[in-house]
């Protein structure tokens, strides 16, 4: 249905020249800026949350290429399961940024007066072939009307994958309300479906791929096509209070990411020789055939606003929730 051939993308041979021309104009000029950027940063050193997953292969590259370092900032990486759990983090002062970041969960706690944050930048928008659902072969579960009465494993219930999965049900004319969902870690996903844990799987590249390569999983449906296609999944928020308290800092940091995006949005191969370096137990060969979605290089309240739609037509939140004013310039 997905054929692996077309899982490398092509799209982004088309803008590498001028992406990679532009971030060479980019670097330049923050080697001979960092200094006067440092002197005026609030704080230099950042601590940032971040799951294993493709989308913050930009936040990785810019650590990799030194561009934090380039703005004067040193970044450490605080590795976390789910997006949620970096929240009371956050608001103790122990994780400064969290990237990777599900936008429906900043969201929602916002909205439901939990905290308030700030984007500081988008992260990843998922493509046809990044979020799907996956069964083992000989399930006899080959669409999304088989998917009725069975069990899905999502990483977090009431959430971004719960929404995009109700929506491409919906969609194909399946009740969302006939399906179970599990949680279960993105990491443990395909030993879960291979024991018969759970009837099928709904995950994230690189974890498509790996569950594909390792156990022969096969693609039922995408949960990126559609109302849903090109949908926002993730970008990297702060509190409204650090983002207040340390401006330049959070300028410095979105600088440095920018690049980092680019740089990730233009050149396939980079992506691949630096997810295995934050990806446990992920292969160069794996890494060679993991399908890329989107890497945004620039805040769109628009783009954004489609994820706060969907969480109001979906019931996570029940009144019209404004995404522009989150959104750090």
């Amino acid at each position: 249905m997905f054929p692996r051939a077309g899982r490398v993308s092509l799209a982004a041979a088309g803008s590498l020249a001028v992406a990679l021309v532009a971030a060479a104009c980019s670097g330049s000029s923050a080697g001979t800026s960092s200094a006067t950027t440092s002197a005026h940063l609030e704080k230099t050193s950042v601590v940032v949350g971040t799951l294993p997953v493709l989308d913050t292969a930009g936040l990785f590259l810019a650590i990799k290429n030194g561009y934090f370092k380039d703005v004067g900032l040193n970044v450490t990486v605080s590795p976390i399961a789910a997006s949620p759990q970096a929240i009371p983090d956050m608001l103790s002062g122990k994780v400064d940024i969290d990237a990777g970041a599900n936008y429906v969960s900043f969201f929602e706690a916002q909205a439901h007066g939990a905290a308030q944050f700030k984007v500081l930048a988008d992260g990843a928008s998922c493509s046809s072939d990044t979020f799907e659902i996956l069964a083992m072969p000989g399930s006899h579960i080959t669409s999304a009307a088989g998917l009725a009465g069975k069990t899905i494993a999502v990483n977090v219930k009431n959430n971004i994958q719960t929404l995009l999965i109700d929506t491409a049900l919906e969609t194909a004319g399946v009740n969302p309300a006939t399906v179970h969902y599990v949680v279960v870690p993105f990491p443990k996903m395909a030993q879960a479906l291979a024991a018969h844990q759970v009837d099928s799987i709904s995950v994230v590249e690189p974890f498509i791929s790996e569950a594909e390569l390792a156990i022969g999983a096969e693609p039922v449906i995408s949960t990126c096509t559609g109302p849903t296609a090109d949908f926002p999944i993730s970008g990297y928020f702060s509190t409204a209070k650090w983002a207040q308290t340390y401006p330049n800092t959070a300028r410095a940091f979105q600088t440095a990411l920018e690049r980092g995006q680019a740089l990730a949005d233009a050149s396939r191969s980079a992506v691949e020789q630096v997810l295995p370096t934050y990806i446990k137990g992920l292969t160069p060969g794996q890494a060679a055939v993991v399908n890329f979605g989107q890497f945004p290089t620039s805040l769109d309240g628009t783009h954004l606003q489609r994820v706060a739609n969907l969480m109001l037509t979906g019931g996570l939140i029940h009144a019209t929730f404004p995404v522009a004013p989150l959104l750090f310039h």
